[in-house]
């Protein structure tokens, strides 16, 4: 039973809020992480196919960042360690043992908790498994930070209050709308109603656009109920969709589409990475060269994490190809001190026809992802 998927997890869903609101009553803050994280043993050991591999991974992570990390000479050797398990299963090695739904994203919160500490201070065991498996964000996010959702798990019980609560489930509707409603009606009536079969070009657009609108539905649903739900129980997940559909360039998309992904290669790859590449001689003089390699390679990461088939190798290289691209683009504005593609065009124009070029090119580098034009 993985969340939002089935009645069956809205009915867990229900009980975990009821039993949470209980204990508000009955016990202080500094209990919370304690009773949410019995909860979240007790859905991994009833409901959870998968809850021997991922109870092994966290208990492997907390001790290997907690106590061996600091013998190992970098913490990129370090985090490789970490990853291991998450890029044999994206080669497709047969290691079912050490597999389980989710396991991206818990390695990636296990990556940012092993990038972060200073190895001087010590971890709560309580703290990192609820960070690695908090339930309603541990399957596809969003993605957290650890020091963030701790400190707010120290106040879960204050921050469970009518507002909040109220919040949470106009979230909860708004993801339920777009999940089982909207995207299901595109899925069915749209998608995949084999429109404009007689047409090659025409089916290509039609297809392009149709999957574009529902990924957005289905993911951004997806979301807003993970968000609603933790908000439900006073976590205050960050926002990972804002009207993509409306950005200006490459950046913006990436902003406001999985922003807390975005954010994540953003701190953890290309910051260290751009860093790391300043150390060359011959790229001290060369700032946009450096830039763009660490955009292009960021922004390649951000299509291969999901796997190394075709199709997500080359998304991550058109999401690279258009950043880098835009990136030279404000490079030859600044330095000729004028818009060199819309030249003296309105504001309100160039606006328009930046929303209407990057609306396209983000359904094409999707829609590659998407590996439909493969079949």
């Amino acid at each position: 039973m993985l969340p939002f998927t089935d009645i069956d997890f809205f009915l867990f869903a229900l009980l975990y809020v009821v039993i949470m609101w209980v204990f508000k009553f009955l016990l202080q803050d500094e209990h919370y992480p304690l009773v949410t994280s019995v909860i979240t043993l007790v859905y991994f050991a009833f409901y959870f196919r998968y809850s021997a591999a991922l109870l092994g991974y966290v208990a492997g992570s907390y001790l290997f960042t907690s106590y061996l990390a600091k013998n190992v000479n970098h913490k990129l050797w370090s985090s490789a360690i970490l990853f291991l398990p998450m890029i044999l299963f994206k080669l497709h090695v047969e290691m079912p043992f050490i597999y389980f739904a989710g396991l991206s994203f818990v390695s990636f919160r296990a990556v940012q908790v092993l990038l972060d500490h200073d190895y001087k201070s010590k971890i709560s065991f309580t703290d990192y498994f609820n960070f690695l498996c908090f339930i309603p964000s541990f399957y596809i996010g969003p993605l957290d930070r650890f020091k963030r959702l701790s400190e707010n798990s120290r106040t879960g019980f204050t921050q469970m209050n009518p507002i909040n609560a109220e919040q949470g489930l106009q979230q909860l509707a708004v993801g339920i709308l777009y999940k089982f409603v909207i995207a299901e009606c595109i899925s069915r009536y749209w998608l995949n109603a084999g429109l404009f079969n007689e047409s090659k070009t025409a089916f290509f657009f039609n297809d392009m656009y149709a999957y574009t609108i529902y990924l957005f539905f289905d993911f951004a649903g997806y979301s807003a109920m993970a968000i609603g739900m933790a908000k439900l129980i006073g976590i205050h997940l960050p926002m990972n969709f804002n009207a993509p559909f409306l950005a200006i360039n490459p950046p913006d998309f990436w902003q406001r589409w999985h922003a807390s992904l975005t954010n994540w290669l953003t701190d953890y790859l290309f910051k260290p990475f751009y860093k790391w590449l300043n150390s060359f001689q011959k790229l001290k003089k060369a700032p946009l060269t450096r830039q763009n390699i660490a955009i292009f390679v960021t922004l390649c990461a951000m299509g291969c994490w999901n796997g190394f088939e075709i199709n997500f190798v080359l998304s991550g290289l058109i999401y690279g190809l258009f950043s880098v691209g835009h990136n030279i683009y404000q490079y030859k504005c600044r330095v000729n001190d004028k818009d060199v593609l819309f030249g003296n065009l309105s504001p309100l124009a160039v606006r328009y026809i930046s929303i209407f070029i990057m609306f396209n090119l983000a359904c094409f580098a999707l829609y590659v992802f998407s590996g439909r034009f493969i079949h």
